[in-house]
This record gives structure tokens, sequence and C-alpha cells, in this order.
């Protein structure tokens, strides 16, 4: 075989890899696993979303949306979305997310009849799973390379088939003005609902709903006086601050039960960094456990167990190079499990948190995680852990 032949064969066979990668495959099946000394399902290279009304889960491969039916034991591939030519269209190829070390391309949230939000390249769009089209129906001012990440999984916020919110997480360096958008149509037209005035805060973490209220949730950051825990009942024409001026109320993520609101800080704080616990009624706040490191991750699971993860990222904080999971009884008793081992730490091209993500939905069955940028689980593959699971190796 001559050369030239060879290298025909190699370009023809990385083309055929290209293209199927581009296009993703149709199913992606869930199969067993041990993870963390317990039993799980898995499914390769795939990045939680939420779970639907329907009880059916939602997760994404680059640019491709997967669905997994209440039940069943694969995901099914649902659309393809697309930010047009620019240097993020690279995130379509599994080869590009994993030497960038950046497998969260995109959020989405889906509609109780098919319709699609999603987030990605700086862009919000709007399609459904009938045709499958997207259109661009925002773009946002501050997103890029040096600039910021446009918004957190947790700053997208489904209250129903219709209304949604956004809130923008941007470097913001300058203390520029910072806003909260919401779609009355489901990401179709978009307005400003709130306005965080120039040096009032750096950044939106958060915004979530109270399943036990209705009330909508916001948290900001980053310096004490930025940092504030806020609820509003007007669709955040107002917002009621709980908190703010330390480091106590800057968080990434809330998790409701029906007395309280719990959340574990994002800050490198020896003092203060923590899991905390605000009373509904009294409008006491209690610590519950000091942590080290930011906890990034928080969600409610349908029998009432509290799941929390923290990250790595090189706070002063850190004590070593070890995310854990924090699972919080009904009375508030505490387990940690130690999980994955940050991978790439050193500053530089490949450098980025390690983190354990969580499905942005409260409320279901079993705990998502995606084990990113850590040298024990392949990077952004899926795992679903039960809240029987859970609870069993608690004791």
């Amino acid at each position: 075989m001559s050369i030239e032949v060879y290298f025909q064969i190699i370009f023809l066979l990385a083309l055929i890899y290209f293209i199927f990668d581009y296009k993703g495959p149709n199913v992606i099946p869930l199969k067993p696993v041990i993870v963390l000394g317990m039993s799980c399902l898995r499914a390769k290279d795939l990045i939680v979303q939420e779970y639907d009304n329907l009880g059916n889960l939602w997760a994404t491969r680059g640019m491709i949306i997967y669905k997994l039916l209440k039940g069943d034991s694969k995901f099914t591939r649902i659309a393809h979305v697309s930010p047009g030519l620019s240097v993020f269209w690279l995130n379509n190829f599994t080869i590009f997310r994993r030497l960038t070390q950046k497998p969260e391309c995109i959020e989405i949230a889906v509609s109780g009849v098919g319709n699609i939000c999603a987030f990605l390249a700086g862009y919000m769009l709007y399609g459904d799973t009938n045709n499958k089209k997207f259109k661009k129906t925002l773009k946002l001012s501050h997103y890029g390379i040096g600039v910021g990440r446009g918004i957190l999984s947790n700053g997208l916020l489904k209250v129903n088939d219709n209304l949604l919110f956004f809130g923008e997480y941007f470097r913001n360096e300058e203390r520029t003005q910072v806003n909260v958008y919401s779609s009355k149509n489901f990401g179709q037209t978009w307005d400003i609902a709130f306005e965080f005035q120039p040096g009032r805060i750096r950044h939106i973490h958060a915004l979530q709903e109270d399943p036990f209220t209705g009330k909508i949730w916001i948290c900001t950051g980053d310096n004490d006086d930025e940092s504030m825990i806020g609820w509003s009942d007007d669709n955040c024409k107002t917002i009621d601050f709980i908190g703010q001026g330390s480091q106590v109320w800057r968080s990434c993520h809330l998790v409701f039960s029906k007395e309280s609101v719990y959340w574990g800080t994002d800050t490198g704080s020896e003092n203060l960094a923590g899991i905390y616990r605000w009373d509904k009624q009294n409008m006491k706040l209690i610590k519950l456990l000091k942590v080290d490191g930011a906890v990034f991750f928080g969600t409610r699971l349908a029998k009432g167990t509290i799941v929390m993860s923290t990250d790595r990222e090189g706070f002063p904080n850190e004590k070593d190079d070890r995310t854990r999971l924090y699972v919080i009884t009904e009375d508030d008793q505490i387990t940690t499990i130690d999980c994955g081992t940050w991978n790439h730490k050193k500053q530089g091209f490949r450098f980025s948190f390690a983190t354990l993500r969580f499905q942005r939905s409260q409320g279901s069955n079993s705990l998502i995680i995606n084990f990113l940028n850590q040298k024990d689980v392949p990077d952004g593959d899926l795992i679903i852990i039960s809240e029987e699971e859970l609870n069993r190796i608690m004791h």
C-alpha cells in the first residue's frame, strides 16, 4: 500500500468519525456501574440539565439535546442546536470539548408541551421538539473568551410553560449594570425584569423558584457588599433581601423545604464557608456545617433528602484536591462523601474547576451528577444515583 493510499484511508476514517460525532448517536444507553461504593447508572458523554414536569430527564452532548423518558433505559436524540459560524461551533466535536476542558456548552429549559429555550455561544434560542428548528431571540451583551459564561446553570429558571427568567453572569470587573431577564412566551421574546444598577453587584449566581411558596429567589455575588440572597413575589419587579453584606450570603444555589431555605457558600473564607439553613417563619440563620471550598450545586430529592457538592477551584480554604457530596437528612444530620480528585488544576489552557454538577430541578427521585475535570470518573459522564441508594450508604 502506498503512502498516498494510506493517508487517504486515514482521512476517510477521520471524516466518517467527525461526521458521526457531529451528528451524535441516536441513542445513548444507561449502563449499571459502581461509583463511590453505590450502585448507579451511567450514560457516556452527557451533561445533565433538568427533569420536566412529566419526570423525563433532559441532557446535552455538546450542542445536541437528549431526552430520557421516565422509566426508559436509554437517552434519545431530540435536536441539534447551532450557534452559527464562530469559534464556539467547534464545541460540536468531542475532541475539542475535551481539549478545552469545557463540556458544559449549552443550558436548556423544556416546557410541558415541548418548547425548548436554549442558551449557547452568547445567544438565547427558541425551538420545539416537533420541527426541531431553533431561532436566535436574544444576544447577550456580555459573553465570550475573557468576558464570561453569560449565565450559570442555576441562573436559568423555568416557572411554567410560558414564564422564564435568567440572570446575567459575566466577569464584570468594571461593575456595570446587571440584569434579570424575563420571557412570557418561553423564550420567544425577552424583557428586562429587574436592573441592578452599576456598582451594586458583580453578577447573578442563581434564580430559583421555591415550590412551597411560589416565590422566585435570587443569589448574587461576589464581594461582601455584593453578596445577597432575596426573593420576589411579583415576577422580579421588586426583590426583598433576607441578607447581604457578608460571604455568608454568597451562594450559587438554594434548596427549599417547607420550613426552610438551605444553601452552601461560594467563598474561600476559612471562618464563613459552610452549609446554612434559614428558617422561613422566624427568619433565623443557622450554620449546620463548616466546609472547605465552595459549595456549588445543591438539590432536594423526592423524599426530602438534600444533597450539596463542593468543587475545587483554588480557594485558599481548600484542604485538598477532593470534591465532596454532603447528604442532609430531614433532621439536618449531614453525611460527607469523598468524591473525585481535581485533574487539570495547573493554570493554563486546560485549567478548569473540578465540579460535581447536579440537575437544575428539585424534587426528583434520583440525584444526577456529572463529574467534571476529575481523575476518577470519565469527564462528562452522567451518573444516576437513586435516593434510596444515597440513604443506604449513609447508614
